[in-house]
């Protein structure tokens, strides 16, 4: 194939490519972005506002009222928990003694029918104010149990082993934004590193790129929007964004895509059919002589 052909099927190629591609695409902005205490392994985080604090895994707990730009040592030095219990609008969920309760504003915590036995250490519980009765609740087994809008329970999500000899990762934190800015759950991991169900707990994604794979606690922000995670290796942060739109062709645009097709298509066959003719010359004129 000589130099003249070449180009020309490289720029019926290049325009072909062209007209394939959906203007405006775009990268989405990085999904968790590190902060502070880089070098520094977490063990908890709670979030308010510009406050955060975190617990380090060698027991000191620190406090930032800067959104994180800077830490200092909490006085007294007291434990950091998650909250027991979590608000989703009008309703309250609490864990107690391994069952699931339920309020309605002021009422009393009664047991939620159909609760299932989390165990008596169970403490992972998150309600997203997005989808107002739906609740995610970890068992101590590691069991991921979900109750729907019509009130019954399911199991969620079992992980399944990391690989030899590692086994089935710990199911370290759970959380849900409590106004309804996202029916998302985000579930830590120390092997998986974040889960996240964009349903509310019925399908479960790999949530973590970037992040270590060791997550110890996370904690969600609505007023900041962001969902914080304590790593093994320090804070990172995930804003809430929308997930990558798909492409979209409109009119002219979607003709454009077909000529393409067809181009790219015509190209392929002349290359294909020179390719061929040029590979059976020697034959041809072997058989003639």
């Amino acid at each position: 194939m000589n130099l003249r052909r070449t180009v020309a099927l490289s720029a019926i190629t290049a325009f072909a490519v062209a007209a394939l591609t959906p203007a405006g695409a775009s990268a989405a902005a990085p999904w968790w972005v590190p902060m502070r205490l880089q070098g520094t392994a977490l063990v908890a985080v709670v979030a308010s506002g510009k406050t955060l604090v975190v617990r380090t895994a060698s027991g000191m707990t620190l406090r930032s009222i800067d959104s994180g730009a800077t830490f200092d040592r909490v006085p007294g030095n007291p434990d950091v928990r998650p909250p027991a219990s979590v608000r989703s609008g009008n309703d309250a969920w609490v864990i107690a003694t391994g069952r699931v309760l339920h309020a309605t504003g002021s009422g009393p915590l009664r047991l939620d029918p159909g609760s299932p036995d989390l165990g008596s250490r169970a403490r992972l519980i998150a309600a997203p104010a997005a989808a107002p009765g739906v609740v995610v609740a970890v068992a101590v087994d590691g069991t991921v149990w979900r109750r729907g809008q019509d009130g019954g329970w399911g199991r969620g999500l079992l992980l399944l082993p990391a690989g030899f000899p590692n086994g089935v990762p710990a199911i370290t934190s759970l959380t849900a934004f409590t106004q309804p800015l996202s029916v998302t759950v985000y579930l830590g991991t120390d092997g998986y590193s974040v889960l996240a169900s964009p349903d509310g707990g019925d399908d479960w994604i790999r949530a973590g790129p970037g992040l270590p794979e060791s997550i110890r606690g996370l904690a969600s922000d609505p007023t900041t929007r962001t969902v914080y995670a304590a790593t093994s290796d320090g804070l990172w942060a995930h804003r809430l964004q929308a997930l990558p739109a798909p492409a979209v062709y409109h009119d002219a645009a979607l003709v454009w895509r077909w000529v393409g097709i067809v181009l790219v298509t015509l190209a392929v066959a002349v290359v294909a059919v020179l390719a061929l003719r040029r590979a059976m010359r020697p034959a041809v004129a072997q058989k003639r002589a």
